[in-house]
């Protein structure tokens, strides 16, 4: 074989020894990674049931597939850059032979591997790579020690690149970094170019006003973090108060998915069955939803949230555009499995919305997850074409109350603290989210309501309103979270205003009203601001009448509204901080819907997971509940007052006579959830 021929087999020997290189370290990933999942996994109430044959024929494992090429993608470039740096000190430093090219591959390609671990025990302290304490967090002359590890590798690299004459230099390094420097350049262009492209006027000819709902999730409605004080959320509290806010609004349902299907329908959990966050789609009744009414209307609905795990919703719910994280089982697999150094440091880029979808913009990955991220989602992806319904979920102070460089709290006052942080930041990410939508000339014509789907139980004093009669299971059930306990009004309590802005009109003035309400008021309160029509086949009631005259809210007193709980196995009641322990309660409820990939709940346990239901009804004053008992057997009504709460046990259907609003209460809860109660207490010690 001649010279030239030989000549490009010897610039690219070697190669083959960075890519395999490259794939060990992948491989020391994957197999870390894997050790992990295999606690995490089956100890994750709804993971823990997606076993090899449920996931065969489902979607899953291509979408797990798709993450596996792309893992392998990045790892075979990091490989070839290791190459690409080898030739390059071979270039600045004359008399290197070929034959040392494998050890200079491998010294690069150590330098990147440690280069990757340490960026991301930098950045994303709750990264399974990274531990709490590590001193890579510490910070020396104001830098932390990987700014000088990177300057100091930048260097080396310019003193090589300064070496390395051009004419001494291969042509095949310098096309591979001529493409590199044109690939940055495009990426960078066509991150622009949607922005450019983009439309800067909402003004429509119809002059109907846009409407756009802002939820935040978890967010307490008297704003507080307990034994804090007041929640740091200044951009919040301008908005409340130049709002038309409602102080005594409630959920029927204290988790996403009901709450959410309660302001889409105007209906009831047990009218349109949403009565689970993971109810399988087919049994649910939404009916005509707010949405679809609009598109009828000439709006263009657009759907975007940050957090899709326990809330299905598609385009099917009467939306032409949705924003969200791929939706399905492959969010809670790679929630946890996607979390891998390289992947954690790709998939925050534009380019990583691409090559890792589950991990990019999702706060369920929240160890990579960044606020900004979701809005860079919101700008480059909302188009402003006529009227628009913005349905808009933030979702960061839900738990974990942790994201990209925070680590997940582990005690109840780390609980509190990292609420309150996470409160904090969804504040400045509900201001970006105006300032967006007022550079897209949507404000200039606008209702927008802000709302909190559910509350969040802390262990307050106030949270729970059988702390001084009920026995210690039962108050724990109503310190923490939510959807757990209907005797926690921290939890069914949530954040309601209105506000228009610009051209937009909406009856009242801005106030806080103290009237009764319901989520499921939204929807024909919006539809009949924006069509001038009621919808038919409701639970809830419109607003505008009230705000227009005030003084007919008195009608509202007499409203008898309703809360239940959710699924809660016994052992997430006994700590639901802790996944573990619960795979023997929870994992054979769960299944995967072929078609979809969405995690489902198997149909034939819906009746028992109903049976483990708590459900209340309540007036402005008082509140009966019935409670069963999932660890003992039996249950028990019990009637409080709601501002004074002392329970008292009741044995059998109260007396019209003798205690009618009781009556009225018992009458009301039986008939909301027909069939579902007995008629007298079977009540047995704690």
């Amino acid at each position: 074989m001649s010279e030239d021929a030989v000549r490009p087999m010897r610039r690219w020997n070697g190669v083959f020894l960075a890519f395999a290189l490259s794939l060990v370290f992948m491989g020391v990933c994957m197999w870390w990674t894997l050790r992990e999942l295999e606690v995490v996994l089956p100890s994750h109430r709804v993971t823990a049931s997606l076993t090899f044959a449920k996931v065969l024929g489902t979607t899953l494992p291509w979408q797990i597939g798709a993450f596996l090429a792309a893992l392998l993608l990045c790892h075979l470039l990091l490989g070839l850059l290791a190459f690409a740096l080898a030739r390059l000190v071979e270039a600045a430093i004359p008399g290197q032979q070929v034959a040392r090219r494998g050890w200079l591959i491998a010294g690069w390609s150590v330098v990147l591997a440690g280069l990757v671990l340490a960026a991301n025990t930098t950045w994303n302290p709750s990264s399974i790579f990274s531990s709490e304490d590590s001193w890579w967090r510490n910070e020396f002359a104001g830098l932390k020690p990987l700014s000088y590890l990177v300057a100091a590798t930048l260097i080396g690299v310019a003193v090589l690149a300064w070496r390395a004459a051009p004419e001494r230099l291969p042509r095949a390094l310098l096309r591979f970094f001529t493409f590199a420097g044109a690939a940055i350049a495009t990426g960078f262009v066509a991150g622009l170019l949607p922005h450019a492209l983009r439309s800067s006027s909402a003004t429509t000819a119809s002059g109907k006003p846009h409407i756009v709902l802002i939820g935040i999730d978890s967010l307490r409605a008297d704003l507080s973090v307990p034994r804090h004080g007041c929640a740091i959320a200044p951009n919040v509290e301008a908005f409340l108060a130049e709002s038309r806010r409602f102080s005594d609004a409630t959920t029927s349902l204290a988790r996403t998915y009901p709450s959410w299907m309660s302001v889409m329908t105007g209906r009831h959990p047990v009218s349109t069955n949403a009565r689970l966050n993971l109810m399988p789609r087919k049994l649910v009744n939404e009916g005509e939803t707010l949405a679809e009414s609009l598109r009828k209307s000439g709006y263009r609905t657009i759907y975007a949230t940050d957090e899709v795990r326990f809330a299905n919703f598609d385009a099917t719910f009467g939306f032409d555009k949705m924003i969200t994280p791929p939706v399905g089982a492959v969010d809670f697999v790679l929630g946890f499995g996607g979390d891998m150094p390289l992947v954690n440091l790709v998939a925050p880029t534009a380019i990583g919305r691409w090559l890792f979808p589950s991990n990019h913009a999702n706060r369920a990955a929240y160890v990579t997850y960044e606020p900004k991220q979701f809005l860079d989602r919101l700008e480059s992806e909302i188009r402003i074409e006529g009227p628009s319904f913005l349905t808009i979920h933030l979702t960061l102070a839900h738990w974990p109350y942790a994201w990209s460089g925070m680590a997940i709290p582990n005690t109840p006052p780390g609980y509190r603290r990292a609420y309150g942080q996470a409160v904090a930041a969804v504040d400045r990410q509900f201001r970006e989210v105006l300032e967006l939508l007022e550079s897209r000339g949507v404000l200039d014509n606008a209702i927008v309501v802000l709302l909190s789907d559910h509350g969040e139980a802390l262990g307050a004093d106030d949270d729970s309103m059988i702390r001084k009669t009920g026995s210690n299971m039962e108050v724990w059930d109503s310190l923490w979270g939510h959807g757990t306990s209907v005797l926690s009004p921290h939890q069914y309590t949530v954040l309601l205003a209105m506000r228009p802005f610009g051209d937009a009109r909406l009856p009242g003035q801005n106030a806080t009203y103290e009237w009764p309400v319901s989520l499921e008021d939204l929807r024909p309160t919006l539809q009949s601001l924006a069509t001038g029509q009621l919808p038919a086949d409701i639970d809830g009631v419109s607003l505008l009448p009230y705000l227009a005259d005030p003084t007919r809210a008195s009608d509202l007193d007499s409203r008898i509204r309703f809360t239940e709980t959710d699924f809660n196995t016994p052992s997430i009641l006994a700590g639901r901080y802790e996944a573990s322990g619960i795979v023997d309660e929870a994992s054979m409820y769960y299944e995967l819907d072929p078609g979809s990939g969405w995690v489902q709940f198997r149909e034939p346990w819906l009746p028992e997971l109903f049976n483990r239901k708590q459900r209340a009804a309540f007036s402005r004053d008082f509140l009966l509940a019935y409670v069963p008992n999932l660890r003992k057997g039996g249950w028990s009504y019990l009637y409080t007052s709601r501002h004074k709460p002392h329970p008292q046990v009741l044995e059998a259907p109260p007396d019209p006579l003798g205690d009618p609003e009781a009556a009225y209460l018992w009458e009301a809860l039986h008939a909301r959830f027909p069939g579902e109660l007995p008629a007298q207490a079977y009540v047995r010690q704690m």
